[in-house]
This record gives C-alpha cells, structure tokens and sequence, in this order.
C-alpha cells in the first residue's frame, strides 16, 4: 500500500482499533446434538464464581459454550465471550477486550428489554465499560467489576482458550477480579490446561466448578445422534459401540470417523481406520480426510492455513485466485473443520486441531511459500487498516522492515488519539534494530512512554534519540525539531521541572508548530504549567482569554483536559480558588461526558477540585469527586492532581476515624512518588502523616518520618524556584510543626516568617495564607499573642474571600483559642466580616457530622488493594493456608513446592504487609485480602518456629 493512503487510512484510527470483533462472539457452529447432560453440569456451576473447563483439543469445548451462551440468553442472562488467542497475551488488550465482551452482554440485554428499568441501567453501565487507553489496566478491571456490581442484570462472563495466555499479570489480575467479584458475576474458563492462578483458593471456599475432558465424552446416545446427523447414516448399537470404544467419546476423533464412514461404500464401520491410540491424528487425517478433499482445495486449505481468522477478500488475496467464496461454502457445507464467525458469514477460522494439522503439513511440503503467504496476508490487512494484524503477518513474514514501517505510520496518530499502551505494545514486538532508524517511530515511543507517566524511560529514549541525531545516525528536520522540544516539554513538565518546562514550552511555540497540531498544544499546556509557578499569572490569563476549550468531538479529549487543568492550577496557584473552580469543573463535565468518570482524563482535573472543596469544607462533594477514582488517580494521574487526590483522600480517612488507612494511602502514593522519582509528592505525603502523627500524639513516629524526610530534602538550595518553592514550604511547614510539638515554637517562627515571605513575593496567596495559620499558631505558642492575631488576621481576610475553612480547623485548639481572640477584639478587623470568623469558630463543634459523610466516601466498593500492600495470586494462597493452620512444610505440599520457596514467599508477604509475624499477616490479610479467612488457625503455628517449618 503506498505510504500516502496509509496515512489517510491512519488518520483518524478508532479506538480501539486493534480490537477484533469476531472474536466477541462464539464460533457459529452446526450443533447437530443437544448436549443437555454437559449442559446440566456447567448449570450447577452457576452458584459459584468460576467454571474452569479443561480438556485437550477436540473434545467440544468451543461448541459447548457456544450452545451454554445460547441457553442462558434465552434465560435472560448476560452473556459475554472471548475467544483468545496468543496475541492477547497482553494486560491492557486482555483488559480491553474483556470490557468490549461486557459490553456487548449488556448491549445485547438492553436490547432486548427495551425502554424497561433495566435498559436505562444498561446505558450507564454500557458507558462505564469504555476503555480508557490512557488509564492502567487494573482501572479497566475495577471498571468491569464496578459496572456489573451498579446493575441487576446476573453475568457470564466466557473466556474461551484462556490457556494461550501465559503473562503471570494477566493471571494474577484475573485471579483478583475472582476474588472480588460481585455475587452477579461468573467466569467461566475454557482451555486445554488449568489456569496459573491457584484455583485451590476458591475450590476451599465453594466458589469453583472444575469439569474435565470426562465430563466432554460423548456417551453411546449423543455418539448415535452425531453420527447419523453429520454422516447422513443411522449406525446400529453394534457399530455404534465400536465408534465409541474406538474414540473414548472424542467428538474430534468421531468427527474424523464420520468422514471416513461417509466416504466408505460398505454398510460397516472400517474398524481398521479407528484406533486413534495406535496411530497419530496425522496420520489420520493424511489418509482418511484429506485425501477426499478435491486437490484444488487441498491447496486452498494449505495456503489459508497461515491465517488465524478468514474473508473471501483475505483468502483470495493470500492464494491468489478468485474462487474463495466457492471453497468455504464447500467446506462449510461438509463441515470440514472451518467454522464462521460472524452472523453476516463474513469471517471464518479453521478448528485449531485442523489449523495445526495444515501449518505442519504446509511447511513440510512448501516451506518456501510461508513467508510469501504471509507478506500477502499482511499486505492485505494494511489496505483495511487492520494494523494489529497487518504487523503480525509481517512479522512472521520476516518483514521487519515493513512491519516497523506500518508501526511508525500509524504511532504518532495513535499517540494524538491517546492510545499510547498500542504503540507501546507494538514496539515491544519489533526486534531493536528494525527501530533503531526509525525517528518518527522513536519519537512516538518517548511520547507514549511519558502519557504513561513512565517518565524515566522516556527520558532516556529520547536522550538516546538524541545522541543518534548528534552523532548524524539520524536525519534531523525543522518539523522532527518542534517535535523534540515538544516531547522535552512534556517530559519536563511531568517530571516537575517547571522552569524547564517554561524553558522548553517557549521554545516549542518560538519555532513555529503548525497551528493546532498536537506539538502547539504541548508547548501550551508546558508553557502555562511553567508560567503557573513562576509568577506568571497575567501571562496566564491571557492566554486564558485567548484559548477556548473546544469540544468538537473528534478533538483529543486528554489534550485539551491536560490544557486546560494547567489553567486552573494557575488560578489554584495564584489563590483564585473561585475562578479556579469554575474552570476545572467545566473541564470535569466535559472529560466525563466524552471519555467517562473514570477514565484518565476526568481525573485530570479532580486532585485540584477535591483539594479545594476540601478546603472550603465541602465533604460531600469531595467524597462525590474521588469516589471510585484511586487507583486510576494512582497509575495515570500527573504529579500535581495526584498529591491533590492522595492527601485529600487521606484527610477523609481520618476525618472518617480511620487513621490506619490515611497512613497506608499515603505510603502506596509515597511509593508511586518514589518510582517517578517525584520529590514534591514524597514530602507532600510525609508532611501529611507528619501533621496526623503529631494530631494523634505518636511524637515517636512524627520525629522518625521527619528525619526521613530532612534527608530526601538536603540543605536549602541557593534561590527557590518554580514548583520547587512549594515543595520546599511544605517541608518546612512540616518541620515547623514538629518544632512547635517539642517546645521550639520560637525557632519554627522565625522560619515560618522567611518562607511567608518568599511565597507573598511569588503573589502565591493560598500557599502564604496556609502559612500565616501555621505561623500564627507557632507565635502564639511562643507567647507571642499580638504577634499571632496579627498573621492569624491576614490569613481570615483571604480565606473569607475565597472561602477557606478547613486550613483553620485543621490547624488544631490553639487556631480556636486565637481565632477567639479575633472575635473579641474591642475594634473589628479590617475586610473581615464578624459572620465568618463566628463560623469558623463554630466548625471546631461541627465535627460530628463529618464522619458520616466521609465514611460513606472511602468505604466505597475498591476491588483493588493499595498498590504497596498487594499480594500475588501464590502469596494470598499461602496466606491462606496459613490462615489455615498449616505449617510450611504441609503448605509446600499442598501446593507442591519445596518448604525454603513457602518461607521465601512469607518473607515477602512480610514485607508488603509490614508485619513481622504470622498472626500479624493473617490479620492484615484479613483487613486487605482475604475477607473468608481465619486467624486462630495462624496463632497455632506462631510460636517462633519459623525454622522447624
């Protein structure tokens, strides 16, 4: 295909465009018998959580479900189905395609109940499925449980062929969806071995039906009532016996005989040709099957046998001739081991068993024409834009080149589309070397890289891009140059460096972007982050009034989210917390109506929102905005909103009472933070537990932190700048508070006053109010009263205009007993109202009534644990056992592996819960991951015999 129609046909890729929809339904196979006694079996499983149904190739597996799919549809159950193949072998397209297999259930049960209750249901959880290309995969997952949990509608969930998945993170995140599966979702598992994840885990608690390759024979009935519809003769008991004897009840193996049979002019069985013990499939089916297909065919069937999926365009593309549509109704209509795929009879597949027979025989006979089939195979799929599969043909092909070139001429319009995790996906396959001259491509990779918060990586990508263009392996144009500062900005501007990110945003839009190109916009979001934190508010509002939020539909939703967020953090940053409200909430409406509530551009603009509602004491609203939304905010969310999201979430846990869990969400951020290597996020959550150490009166644990957190800090640099002008006033109103709690008030006074005043030179008004409350309590503390009315008043004139009140309450009793002091004064304060400062007085009694609707907010459904404390699908099963009482020498045998590998994984499971002993993990466990268990069966095995075990 000629590189300027690949680009049209790139242009506007629809996500997600490597989905394959033939594979959201079952196979549309003859079913030429009822399987009503298999049936029966997967109905008692329905109880449960999960079917697994295991069995080699040929017993029926596919045609089963597909007829159980048909039987709970017409019982008004949901029903979706994957059908999966190696190439699923990735989280985020497992993630996607098991969304679009939900989704599908729903759509068809909405459908089907029209205008009722239920369908309204079905449309708002129908948007909820969605994926999210910029969001982690565990968010599609939390989204899929959430989604079936908000109706009530029961679901199967079918995912056929799961064992050509061998990614651990695929089974360990089906093995977590497992387990927090509302009581309307069932799994049911198909494959030729059992899953990875140990089904041990629900077999103990009742949740699991396993079905085998006995519970797939047929018996002498089914045998009878097969063979006389697929041979077109009625076979006696006698050679019914023999057929069934023969095969053991292997519907394959019958299949093969029945062909055989037909093609056999005597009124018996040929005997002779059946016993499949003795002689190979292979064999069987060179000498029995195949050499009853027209030689013509036997051609076609060779040639196609490359291709995982068929069209007549396809096949006749990759054999060469124009009689497809003629050789796959005749092998349909002989049931020759090919079956549709969709309802339209567009799409076909060989049975797996037949698929593998083709491929073995055609490289034994015509190895030379493999990779010519597949360069054909690959040509085609680029002329319908089915990229996915164009690349894999490639590939197998051993076209690199091509395949690197269809990837580098799609990447940047998958980048711009947000669909970042298939251009990283994609790259991952290609060998390095077919890369490595790829600019464009490369280019693509360090933007995806950087969306995805990997910004480590795309740091050293782009220096390493970099490098090749100095050292002249790459070309290098004015158009590739706007693009690498675009790219730094980006990268700067993630990683916190403002000033860079002021520095290189200039320099974008200095060297002339085409207008509204996705470089334009980088360089505006970088320069208004940059400008934000360094004064430059006017500049800010103008191009504020310049800008508009466009919300034509085909515009990039995160682009102009990420863009307009940086607004309002400047009016955050400024102090105009209105203004800056008003703003982010359109943003809010805007992402949640094109790209969903959960997805990575809604919650964008939801860290500052919570952060400032919280402020003025709005709970119900904040519970409202982060609901549902953590481990999204934790995977995808730049620094800035994430510290808005992850403090503020904290803050309601203690409001709520739990303060254990304000101190877990706050070490899961911190260790985000230290991944990303995000300093302003570290001390922002060491300061919060700081302040909710020395709240809670544990001095032991506020001094420990604090030394932790002087050390990442080092001494004070020669100026402060930019975003780190925060990060250095949080450390030192967290120092400061410690100061004050050991008896230095004084001390922390005297510091307090450098940093109000750095920050009032910077017109950062919110930042030096939060300062004044902390330094007002620090004088007062001193006994400085006059002193403390003084700053105490400043911050109550700003905060009246902008509606603080949680900045006063938590600030603990002594804000109250100064705030009295406001109130008494003889003469009244100027620009503040008695009413306000009466009712912040009254919000230190209000207290009561906050807990409620905090609860409500923190205890929503989270099928996901805190990023630190997640255990490994191995490591809940041994904690399970040990929950159990069994020591580890009979925990290894349970699970078959030597008794040091058990102590190997407890060691682990110690250190992700931060315990110290095994009553200590159960009891965690039991808070964390596992609802069912008990602890006293752990006390009997605590006895500090760790080695003996």
């Amino acid at each position: 295909m000629p590189r300027s129609s690949l680009a049209v046909a790139a242009q506007q890729p629809q996500w997600p465009p490597a989905l394959i929809h033939t594979k959201l339904a079952p196979p549309r196979t003859r079913h030429y018998i009822k399987r009503q006694r298999a049936i029966a079996l997967l109905r008692s499983g329905l109880e449960r959580k999960l079917t697994a149904l295991t069995a080699p190739a040929g017993f029926g597996k596919t045609s089963l479900l597909s007829e159980w799919k048909a039987v709970l549809a017409e019982e008004g159950w949901a029903v979706g189905w994957l059908s999966i193949d190696r190439d699923d072998d990735d989280l985020f397209q497992f993630g996607a395609y098991l969304l679009a297999a939900a989704r599908d259930a729903f759509n068809e049960v909405s459908s089907e109940t029209g205008g009722d209750a239920l369908a309204e249901v079905g449309s708002s959880v129908v948007c909820r499925l969605e994926p999210d290309p910029l969001a982690p995969a565990d968010a599609m997952f939390a989204d899929l449980l959430n989604a079936v949990a908000a109706q009530p509608r029961r679901m199967v969930l079918v995912l056929d062929d799961f064992d050509r998945l061998v990614s651990p993170t695929i089974h360990e995140a089906v093995f977590r969806l497992l387990r927090y599966a509302p009581e309307n979702l069932h799994l049911l598992i198909a494959g030729r071995g059992e899953p990875a994840f140990p089904l041990s885990y629900f077999e103990a608690r009742g949740q699991l039906l396993k079905l085998d390759a006995e519970a797939l024979r047929f018996d002498s009935a089914e045998t009878r009532a097969f063979l006389s519809a697929v041979a077109g003769r009625v076979p006696s008991p006698a050679q019914t016996e023999v057929l069934l004897q023969a095969t053991e009840g292997w519907v394959a193996g019958l299949q093969l005989a029945s062909f055989a049979w037909s093609a056999d002019d005597s009124s018996g069985v040929p005997a002779d040709r059946l016993p499949f013990a003795r002689r190979s499939i292979e064999a069987y089916l060179n000498e029995n099957v195949f050499v009853h297909i027209p030689e013509p065919l036997q051609a076609f069937l060779l040639q196609t046998s490359v291709l995982e999926r068929m069209s007549v365009p396809l096949c006749n593309a990759v054999v060469g001739t124009d009689t497809a549509h003629a050789s796959l109704d005749w092998l349909v209509a002989r049931n020759m081991f090919v079956r549709l795929l969709d309802a339209e009879g567009h799409w076909y597949r060989f049975h797996a068993l037949f698929a593998g027979y083709l491929r073995k025989r055609l490289v034994r006979e015509q190895p030379h024409l493999v990779a010519e089939l597949h360069r054909r195979a690959s040509e085609w799929f680029a002329s319908q834009s089915l990229w996915a599969e164009a690349v894999k043909h490639a590939l197998a092909a051993g076209d690199v080149d091509r395949a690197a070139g269809w990837v580098e001429e799609c990447a940047m319009h998958l980048v711009e589309a947000s669909d970042v995790r298939i251009v990283l996906s994609w790259v991952a396959k290609l060998p390095p070397e077919a890369v490595r001259g790829r600019l464009r491509l490369r280019l693509a990779h360090a933007w995806a890289l950087a969306l995805t918060m990997e910004t480590v990586a795309a740091k050293a990508a782009l220096q390493a891009v970099e490098d090749d263009i100095e050292c002249g392996r790459l070309p290098v144009t004015e158009v590739v140059r706007v693009e690498l500062e675009a790219v730094k900005a980006l990268i700067a501007g993630l990683s916190d460096e403002s000033q860079r990110s002021l520095e290189m945003g200039r320099n974008v839009l200095e060297l002339g972007p085409a207008a509204g190109s996705w470089a334009e916009g980088i360089g505006l979001t970088t320069l208004i982050f940059g400008l934000s934190y360094a004064s430059g508010f006017d500049s800010v509002e103008r191009l504020r009034h310049k800008l508009t939020f466009g919300i034509a539909a085909e515009a990039p939703i995160y682009a102009l989210v990420y863009r307009q967020s940086m607004i309002g953090l400047s009016l955050f940053v400024e102090g105009r917390l209105g203004e800056a409200v008003e703003t982010l909430e359109d943003v809010l409406r805007e992402s949640n109506a094109r790209a969903g509530r959960q997805s990575a551009a809604s919650v964008l603009p939801v860290g500052y929102l919570a952060a400032i509602h919280y402020e003025w004491n709005d709970l119900a609203r904040v519970a409202e905005l982060l609901e549902g939304r953590l481990e999204i905010a934790l995977q995808s969310c730049s620094l800035g909103p994430l510290v808005g999201f992850c403090v503020t979430l904290a803050r309601l846990q203690l409001l709520a009472g739990k303060q254990d869990e304000a101190y877990r969400m706050l070490e899961d951020a911190e260790a985000v933070a230290r991944s990303r290597q995000w300093i302003r996020m570290q001390v922002a959550c060491k300061a919060e537990a700081i302040r909710i150490s020395i709240r809670s009166g544990d001095m032991g644990r506020a001094a420990r932190i604090g030394h932790e957190l002087e050390t990442l800090m080092g001494p004070k640099p020669p100026t402060l700048q930019g975003s780190y002008l925060e990060t250095w006033q949080r450390f030192q109103v967290a120092h400061c508070r410690l100061l004050v709690a050991c008896g230095r008030p004084d001390d922390a006074a005297h510091i307090l006053q450098g940093v109000q005043a750095e920050l009032r030179a910077t017109g950062m008004q919110y930042l030096t109010a939060q300062i004044s409350v902390v330094l007002a309590v620090a004088l007062h503390s001193a006994g400085h009263g006059a002193e403390a009315l003084q700053a105490m008043a400043a911050a109550v004139a700003y905060g009246q205009r902008n509606g603080l009140h949680r900045v006063f309450l938590d600030a603990g009793p002594v804000a109250r007993e100064i705030l009295n002091g406001l109130r008494q004064q003889a003469s009244p304060l100027e620009d503040v109202e008695p009413w306000y400062v009466n009712g912040l007085c009254a919000g230190f009694d209000a207290k009561a009534s906050a807990p409620d609707v905090v609860s409500n907010a923190v205890s929503q459904y989270q099928p996901e644990p805190m990023t630190g404390s997640r255990l490994s699908a191995r490591e809940v099963e041994i904690l399970d056992y040990v929950a159990r009482g069994l020591s580890n020498k009979e925990i290894a045998r349970a699970i078959r592996v030597a008794p040091e590998t058990v102590k190997w994984h407890l060691k682990n499971i110690f250190e992700k819960l931060k315990v110290n002993s095994r009553i200590q993990a159960v009891r965690s466990g039991l808070g964390r991951d596992l609802p069912l268990v008990s602890e006293r069966g752990a006390s009997r095995n605590d006895s500090g015999r760790e080695g003996s075990r």
